[in-house]
């Protein structure tokens, strides 16, 4: 697996690998991937490899959204041609409408209790895990659905690192870029996209909200924006920063909004790996004034 300088070596043994992606990743058992592509070529190398090595570890896989359909004819497979491999249930294919009607009304606790579902059936028919392919780029496009689906790769990329037994790689077209592809971009921990996706991602890990790379100015209103959509709990939150690299004034203001928003619904928010010079902004500019927030070791 090929990742950028944040990626998986520094981190490597206790804290989840993550960074820019130049190639997919080795079949394992906490892949959450967000795949840019830019034309039919690329979108096929990175469906067939995906597939093929969720074939090759003995997973079944589950094809959704018309253009994986579509094109899932036209791969060459090492595990065997796909009809033969539909029929025997290895390979399953679901329309997005499929899905989302066998799920009910696109919402992040519906997808969840599928997809746990789902990978439950895999694990029991003998298989070692479900692996998912799904083209969401329409629902990343529709700012109906937008705000949801941030929040159910949140949830995704937590269940997936706790219950190991799903994968999954989200394809989204580049076409239209824009805001909304760095929205969803920014809440997986691998990406794969052009040099313009933001230099942050934000995701669930042991049920806390994980910021990794660099905040800054530039992104603060998008950190604003896919913080209000992260899970949290009914009477705590966890924000883990120990993987960021970079943090300004801009974004911790945005994590104190964020901090505030939370207590005025009664949520008490703990910080978790803050660097010492991130304390000392936050006192100087006495962000702690507009919401409570503990540091990990401060006293409660």
């Amino acid at each position: 697996m090929a990742l950028s300088s944040v990626g998986d070596s520094t981190y490597r043994g206790g804290v989840r690998a993550h960074g820019v992606l130049s190639d997919i990743p080795e079949a394992g058992t906490s892949d959450h991937v967000c795949w840019v592509y830019d034309d039919d070529a690329a979108f096929d190398r990175a469906v067939q490899e995906f597939l093929a090595g969720g074939l090759e570890r003995g997973d079944r896989v589950l094809c959704v959204g018309e253009r994986v359909i579509e094109r899932l004819h036209g791969l060459s497979l090492s595990a065997g041609d796909v009809p033969t491999l539909i029929a025997a249930g290895a390979v399953e294919t679901q329309t997005l409408a499929q899905a989302y009607a066998a799920a009910g009304p696109f919402r992040t606790g519906n997808q969840l209790s599928y997809y746990a579902a789902e990978t439950r059936r895999a694990l029991a028919e003998g298989y070692r895990g479900l692996r998912v392919v799904a083209d969401v780029s329409v629902l990343a496009a529709d700012p109906v659905t937008r705000a949801e689906l941030i929040r159910w790769e949140q949830v995704a990329a937590g269940f997936i690192a706790q219950a190991p037994g799903l994968t999954a790689l989200c394809a989204y077209s580049s076409t239209p870029a824009g805001e909304a592809l760095a929205d969803v971009a920014s809440v997986h921990p691998l990406v794969r996209g052009p040099e313009s996706l933001p230099p942050f991602r934000v995701f669930v890990e042991d049920g806390h909200v994980a910021l990794a790379g660099s905040l800054d100015t530039f992104t603060a209103d998008r950190l604003a924006r896919v913080l209000a959509s992260s899970p949290v709990g009914a009477e705590w939150a966890v924000l883990d920063l120990r993987r960021v690299e970079f943090v300004d004034v801009a974004a911790s203001r945005a994590i104190a909004r964020w901090a505030q928003d939370l207590s005025a619904r009664a949520v008490r928010l703990e910080v978790r790996g803050a660097s010492p010079l991130l304390r000392r902004m936050w006192h100087v500019l006495a962000l702690d004034e507009i919401a409570p927030v503990t540091f990990a070791g401060d006293a409660a």
